[in-house]
């Protein structure tokens, strides 16, 4: 994911890896947060990739920082109103 983020942005250096991957958890953890199930998030599942790029992009793209911020919170909405998504809790939610 690290690669695929670069190579949207343009870049072709190593010096904001580092900070990228830090984005990259902090996407996981976000959406870990909204009750999204774990192993969802850790596989590759084209949904999770493509809310965490656009987290990512929201704090690496100043100049549409704001498009792609409103564009994630729609994106994690949705994730949140799916089933399949949902970590089990047991009781039918």
């Amino acid at each position: 994911m690290l690669d695929e983020i670069k190579k949207i942005q343009g870049i072709n250096h190593n010096e904001f890896d580092s900070m990228i991957d830090t984005w990259i958890e902090s996407a996981k953890l976000d959406l870990k947060s909204i009750g999204i199930d774990d192993a969802k998030i850790d596989k590759q599942d084209s949904l999770i990739n493509t809310a965490i790029i656009t987290y990512v992009l929201s704090l690496i793209d100043v100049s549409n920082a704001e498009l792609y911020a409103n564009s994630y919170a729609l994106q994690k909405d949705a994730l949140r109103h799916t089933k399949e998504y949902m970590k089990d809790t047991g009781n039918g939610i």
